[in-house]
């Protein structure tokens, strides 16, 4: 059976990722500014934590367009409407204009370290890589010790 997308939207399991997604981020972005604080230098954690901050504004405006999206389809509407959210569309290009900017800040203004914004800026794309790394194992594990 195919699940329905407000299925999908109140599943717990989907929730639960995204607070993972959240946590594992604090946390990678906690570990990496203490290391940058420690032995790299204050310019890169201030740029670091700028790009993390653009990072997670950029992965809950993605997410509320995306909820959006569902929720449209979910509320039988035709797949021809999209969502009409004045916010969301204004949302959908102010995190490019975010990201943009920030790099245009890096390389122009040269105030802010290009590894650190650039590594704060993938922190939720090194979020979902661990939160997949963690679902293979587990899944292997439970398949491994299923089998015995």
């Amino acid at each position: 059976m195919i699940p329905n997308s407000q299925d999908l939207l109140n599943d717990p399991y989907y929730a639960n990722i995204e607070n993972r997604l959240t946590r594992v981020s604090v946390v990678l972005g906690s570990l990496t500014m203490a290391w940058g604080l420690l032995s790299a230098s204050w310019r890169f954690a201030i740029s670091f934590l700028l790009g993390a901050v653009i990072s997670y504004l950029n992965f809950r405006w993605m997410k509320q367009g995306v909820d959006r999206l569902i929720g449209s389809i979910a509320s039988d509407a035709t797949p021809r409407q999209l969502p009409s959210g004045r916010g969301v569309i204004f949302k959908y290009f102010l995190r490019y204009g975010l990201i943009g900017g920030t790099l245009y800040a890096i390389f122009r203004l040269q105030f802010f370290e290009a590894r650190g914004a650039i590594l704060g800026l993938l922190l939720f794309v090194a979020a979902v890589l661990f939160e997949c790394l963690h679902l293979v194992i587990k899944t292997l594990i439970e398949e491994w010790y299923g089998r015995a």
